[in-house]
Parts: C-alpha cells; sequence; structure tokens
C-alpha cells in the first residue's frame, strides 16, 4: 500500500485514501475510514474529493452478507444476486461494481501496475535458486492448474508436486492454502518425495486488471519455507511482487525459488 501510495504522488497525484480495514497514518495523503455496507458513502466521499483516477490496493475477505450487498448496489439495487438470484457471488461477477463507480464518479479505473510498473513480476528468474528443466515443467503445470481453478471462480492459486495436485485456494486465501499443504507434509501425506512442491499464483481468466492481480511478497516465502514448498511461480507479466528486496533476500536464506513464467492463453 505505501509503495503504490508514494507512486501515485511521485506522478502528481493528489491522494486520498479511503481505508476499508485499519491502516496506519500516512504522510501527505488525506485518509476516510470506508465501509462496504455504505456503498453510496463511499461514493460520496469519491466525488466530494473530485477523484480522476481510482486504483484498488491490498486484499480483502468479503463475507457473503457484503457480496450480496455489493452486487445489489451495482445491479441497481433490486436485482438477483447469484445465478438464478439463488445466493452469493464470486469475485468475478464483482467486477460490476467498476463500472458502477465509473458511472457514478467519473473517474477511471486503473491497476495499482499501471502506478507502479515495477511491481510486476517478470519473466525468468525473480529470486532464490535457478530451477531445473524438470522442476521449471513443474512448475508450468501447476501455474496452468492456478489458472483453470481462476476460470471456475475458485481462487488464484493451487500446490502441486510434480503433476499430483495438492490442494487448490478458496475463500480462504492464500495463507490458509500454505498452512494446509504444511499440514499434510506434517502428516505424510504430501512432500516427502523427490519433486519439489511448488506455490503457483495466475490471474483468473475473467477478472480485471484494476483489481486482485495475484500477489506475492517476502512472507510468501517464508510461509512457504515452513510448509515445505521450495518452488513458487507466478504469471509474468500479471502477478505484483511486493516487497521486493525483502522477498529476495527471504527466497536466498530459505532456498525458495521464485519464477515468473508466462501462460500461453495470456
Amino acid at each position: 500500500m505505501p509503495h503504490v501510495v508514494q507512486a501515485a504522488l511521485e506522478v502528481g497525484y493528489k491522494v486520498q485514501l479511503l481505508a476499508l480495514t485499519p491502516r496506519p497514518y500516512l504522510a501527505k495523503i488525506k485518509m476516510v475510514e470506508a465501509k462496504l455496507d455504505n456503498p453510496l458513502g463511499i461514493i460520496w466521499s469519491l466525488k466530494v474529493f473530485r477523484t480522476t483516477h481510482i486504483a484498488f490496493a491490498g486484499g480483502i475477505h468479503l463475507p457473503d452478507k457484503a457480496r450480496q450487498g455489493l452486487i445489489r448496489f451495482a445491479n441497481g439495487n433490486g436485482a438477483p444476486v447469484g445465478a438464478g438470484g439463488s445466493g452469493p457471488v464470486g469475485d468475478a461477477e464483482l467486477a460490476a461494481i467498476g463500472s458502477v463507480l465509473k458511472k457514478m464518479t467519473g473517474a477511471d479505473l486503473i491497476g495499482v501496475h499501471e502506478l507502479s510498473p515495477d511491481l510486476l513480476a517478470a519473466e525468468g528468474t525473480i529470486a532464490g535458486p535457478a530451477l531445473a528443466d524438470e522442476a521449471l515443467v513443474a512448475a508450468s503445470y501447476t501455474l496452468s492448474v492456478a489458472r483453470a481453478i481462476g476460470g471456475l471462480d475458485i481462487g488464484q492459486a493451487a500446490v502441486a508436486s510434480g503433476r499430483r495436485v495438492l490442494a487448490v485456494e478458496d475463500i480462504g486465501g492464500t495463507d490458509a492454502l500454505i498452512a494446509r499443504v504444511g499440514e499434510l507434509r506434517r502428516t505424510g501425506l504430501a512432500g516427502d518425495g523427490a519433486t519439489p512442491m511448488v506455490l503457483a499464483k495466475a490471474m483468473k481468466p475473467q477478472q480485471p486488471a484494476f483489481a486482485d492481480l495475484p500477489a506475492i511478497g517476502p512472507d510468501t516465502v517464508t510461509h512457504c519455507a515452513a510448509a515445505g514448498i521450495s518452488v513458487i511461480a507466478v504469471e509474468a507479466g500479471r502477478s505484483l511482487v511486493l516487497q521486493r528486496a525483502a522477498l529476495v533476500e527471504a527466497a536466498a536464506r530459505h532456498g525458495v525459488s521464485v519464477i515468473g513464467i508466462k501462460l500461453a492463453d495470456a
């Protein structure tokens, strides 16, 4: 978050931060507490600030009630939610919120990578030891699995060993996925073979680029090392590498390889 704010300030934007969760004070910017159950309040804050561009930064977990409220707001309060109006919607359907923000404020939605292109993962080795050909094949396969579950709007990440899928990300997020794999390893169900375990993260095929790009940081490396995952693969050009210097240091310390891979359908 501070990196993105600084990037916006450096290119000349006046910045307002609408904080959905508690945030430490950041100098030179206006901070406003925003509540998802009050979308009109968010619209009002954006209009009063005369917002010209909106960038989403940071992760947030949305319970079903909040999802239903947001999609109803996006569809004009009263439109059905979910398939056939039967229940909560997935992350991809929440992209409709972007169109509403544009219509009601006139502001353009931009991705954090547009403000700070250096956050994007490049193709090739990002940190840690270089991978042998066999490990590269395994990493590419795991990344394809991550893309496949993204197509079902389940999550953005998967863990595999060779061509054996061990676990995929659900609403618990990446940290919960890594923790589950660590438990599988501790009980002897995974991670005891010669093939390394790989965590892969890819952008969902149907998601807009202005929000929720796959991201990794130094904590991802540390958690993977604790779970016995020795390779992290991300979709090059469509994933964010946060706190890069600290991530490189953590990867070197734990011997975790971090690599960016292009997907053929990108």
